[in-house]
């Protein structure tokens, strides 16, 4: 194929499909995107070549046997990407984005770890600069001077290490080259008080050593109204601040030190009763009419003391060095990263005190990794490597509720009235109920009026991995690879009831907790270890075409529920001591997939097409479940989950001023061995196996993106613009069946209805360096919200919610100044 002029690296063919690249070629051909935007290389009759570096080598996106998704940091700038979690919008087969720093939400083929807790970790794993980037909190950050992203969808353990049991996000910041200053400024202004700005740019120090500092501010006034205060919610505050330096002598070592700082302000996740079922109506029973506007982005809540919020500050040291010893490639990555991170939110969406809940977090984490790759030119290569990591987590958790609220949906009067009615009824004959269940026969009311549960949980997770990965190229045509990874992973995590937090005398912990510590934390340890591999063959027809098939394990190691201590008993009334009592805990998971793909270009470098087809089956799926008779959640194992699907992208420059970009996904699944999160379905359908061979809730069945871009140029400049469009199906709220006796029963299983988004881009580029757009984010003000809640069984106060109302129709204007 005849490649286009900004192309930096051969693909024609040879016995060594993974060529050494200078630094200087490298560093130029990285920066080549798979979803160019109007400011790419002039070239635009042709797709530049991308180079993603997943495998660990680098590699044009089209000879990787990798359903992955490459981005570029202009194209993200072109679409005002956020942060990391916006990913999603352009990504097949990548659902569940969310307005808020957890990663509970981000579904991968279906996959997702719904823990707020800190003993389990996420299924998604997020590296920066090939660094991993942890667990809620911490791992989101905002996407600013970014060389591209590389968003891999399937098990990536092998490839990536710890926690990327359903996918990985990986993103490159971009580094300095010396004797090119590479500064640029770039400017948005939009209606509720939008401004975001950052800036880049690379100084030279000396003769070997080149430094670029970039930052970042980002602000919006929110759009959601709470109508019972006034106060507006789903805004952000953002600054981040990042210097880069880079050792190159023009020998055999290479070092990159990154360091960098992010404070982020924003609102805590947004619930939203919808006024439906059961829970709701004996609301209304109780405390009358409760009022939900209808208007999607108004809610009513009753706000926690401290606001509904999240705030931030996420520091990171990282250092890279590479050594060039001719036949191989010595890579050390070691990274430590500190943060702290409180969050509050009203978790039932209404104006009464049923669940409150916050989130007080400190934790650092420090890895280290080694790696040898080869650097053959024959039709052997290899690469092996060790990692460890250590990670501390110190965590508070407040689950807060109105007393007389629980006394009268779980006894039906106020607190005072229960305990009048057992001390005096038949001449207290019952008064006993009263010490059973309370450990007292006189009430005493909590001078807040509420329960106040606070528990903490600390923990020390470490572990180690070695891997080892061969290739063999057979033929021009045919070539292979095995490897194979062994972990092993430690964790010890106690629990402690902080009762001396807690205003309510008598009920005391029956928010979250439902147990108390009163020698102090009880704690344990647990560990796991598993090896896991994965097989690949490729086959290349052509210089242009690659067909694989892979076969690939994967595996998270187990944890420690938040709120659950073994062994269990009568809801707060649980007395958990060391040497008696440890953490409740849940197992590992695993999963083996199977996939089949194809990448081809075509017509001369015009066409790029990626489609790809994949089977697996998941064991012990970790994922929240409910405790019968209990309002507390914990962490569970699903039986199994089988499932399959398709994705595709397509990208077409259809002459030199249109380029079209377009992906989508299907997804279905099948769980079994899942009773313990159908709760629900013996209640509704008489069956508590009614759930039995559901898909797996929150997953949409389709999901399709699309993005047109066009450049014309005029006099010393030129016009550019574009069209981005993202749509998802509708999801389920629930495992339970959607029969019609379900979706008419107010309990039953719902629908979050399926959402689309436009937006759009237009303006003048100089040939100076200066450009200035016009741009309109979700151009026809599509209401939706990003996911849906079950609740509403009638025997208890959580009601149907929904969750993070859409941001409205946006305009603005955007100056950008490269120099």
């Amino acid at each position: 194929m005849t490649k286009a002029p900004s192309s930096k690296l051969s693909t024609s063919s040879s016995f060594s499909h993974h060529p050494r690249l200078s630094r200087s070629a490298l560093a130029a051909a990285v920066s080549a995107a798979l979803l160019a935007g109007p400011m790419a290389s002039p070239a635009r009759a042709q797709l530049e070549e991308v180079i993603v570096t997943a495998t660990k080598r680098a590699e044009s996106v089209m000879d990787v046997p990798l359903a992955v998704q490459a981005l570029s940091g202009e194209f993200l700038r072109e679409v005002n990407l956020d942060d990391i979690k916006d990913l999603v919008s352009f990504t097949p087969g990548v659902t569940g984005n969310s307005k808020d720093s957890f990663l509970d939400t981000i579904r991968v083929r279906g996959i997702v770890t719904n823990d707020f807790g800190n003993g389990g970790d996420p299924s998604l794993g997020v590296y920066k600069n090939g660094f991993y980037q942890g667990r809620n909190g911490s791992a989101v950050t905002s996407l600013f001077d970014l060389d591209r992203a590389e968003i891999l969808r399937g098990p990536q353990g092998f490839l990536f290490g710890r926690n990327s049991i359903s996918g990985a996000f990986s993103v490159f910041t971009t580094k300095p080259v010396r004797g090119d200053s590479d500064a640029y400024v770039d400017v948005r202004v939009g209606e509720r008080g939008v401004f975001t700005g950052e800036a880049g740019g690379n100084i030279d120090i000396g003769d070997s050593f080149a430094m670029r500092i970039a930052g970042y501010h980002s602000e919006e006034d929110g759009y959601v109204t709470n109508i019972a205060t006034g106060n507006k919610f789903i805004k952000h505050n953002k600054d981040a601040l990042r210097l880069t330096g880079v050792y190159d002598a023009g020998g055999a070592l290479e070092a990159t030190l990154f360091l960098e700082y992010e404070d982020r302000k924003q609102s805590g996740t947004i619930y939203r009763a919808t006024g439906n079922a059961g829970s709701f109506a004996l609301l209304e029973d109780i405390y009358g009419e409760i009022e939900v506007p209808s208007d999607p982005r108004r809610i009513n809540i009753d706000e926690p003391d401290n606001g509904v919020f999240e705030n931030g500050e996420i520091f990171s040291i990282g250092l890279e060095a590479n050594y060039d010893m001719g036949w191989a490639r010595i890579t050390s990555l070691t990274n430590y990263k500190d943060h702290d991170y409180r969050y509050t939110e009203d978790f039932d969406g209404t104006p009464l005190t049923i669940f409150n809940y916050e989130q007080i977090q400190s934790g650092d984490y420090f890895e280290q990794e080694i790696r040898l790759t080869s650097q053959n030119e024959g039709m052997f290569n290899w690469y092996t490597g060790v990692s460890y990591y250590r990670e501390e987590i110190d965590t508070l958790f407040l689950g807060q509720q109105d007393e007389d609220l629980y006394c009268n949906v779980y006894w039906g009067d106020t607190c005072e009235g229960v305990f009048d009615y057992y001390n005096n009824a038949y001449d207290g004959a019952y008064a006993y109920v009263l010490y059973d269940y309370f450990g007292t026969y006189d009430w005493e009311a909590s001078p807040t009026g509420r329960m106040d549960d606070w528990n903490r949980t600390k923990g020390v997770f470490q572990g180690w991995a070695a891997y080892l990965d061969l290739s063999f190229r057979f033929s021009e045509k045919l070539d292979a690879s095995v490897g194979v990874r062994f972990n092993d992973d430690e964790k010890r995590m106690s629990q402690e009831v902080l009762t001396a937090l807690n205003p309510s005398p008598v009920l005391g912990n029956r928010v979250q907790t439902g147990f108390t510590t009163p020698d102090g934390p009880v704690e344990d340890t647990r560990s796991w270890t598993k090896p896991t591999w994965r097989a690949v063959l490729n086959y290349r027809p052509t210089d242009d075409m690659l067909f694989y098939g892979t076969v690939t394990t994967g595996h998270k190691q187990g944890g420690f529920n938040s709120f659950k201590v073994i062994p269990d008993g009568l809801w707060g009334t649980i007395e958990a001591r060391p040497g008696t009592h440890v953490p409740g805990s849940f197992d590992e998971e695993s999963v083996i997939s199977y996939e089949i793909g194809y990448k081809g270009t075509h017509l001369d470098g015009r066409s790029q097409v990626q489609l790809n087809a994949f089977i697996y089956e998941y064991e012990d799926l970790q994922a929240t479940c409910g405790i019968p008779g209990q309002p507390g959640v914990i962490i569970c194992n699903v039986g199994t989950v089988d499932a399959h699907g398709m994705e595709a992208t397509w990208n077409f420059a259809l002459n030199e001023n249109w380029r079209l970009g377009a992906g989508g996904s299907w997804f279905d699944s099948e769980a079994t061995g899942i009773q313990a999160f159908c709760s629900e379905g013996e209640r509704i359908f008489g069956d508590a196996n009614a759930c039995e061979g559901e898909p797996m809730p929150g997953t949409p069945e389709y999901t399709f993106y699309a993005m047109l871009d066009g450049q014309f140029p005029v006099g010393n400049g030129a016009w550019f613009g574009n069209l981005a469009f993202s749509w998802e199906d509708e999801a389920r709220a629930s495992y339970l069946p959607l029969t019609p006796e379900s979706t008419n029963f107010p309990e039953g299983n719902r629908l979050r209805s399926d959402w689309s988004e436009l937006q759009g881009l237009v303006g003048y580029r100089s040939d100076v360096g200066w450009s200035l757009a016009l741009y309109v984010e979700n151009i026809l003000d599509e209401e939706y919200f990003d996911s849906s809640g079950s609740g509403g069984n009638p025997n208890n106060p959580y009601v149907q919610t929904d969750i993070s109302p859409s941001r409205p129709r946006t305009a603005g204007m955007r100056f950008s100044y490269s120099f």
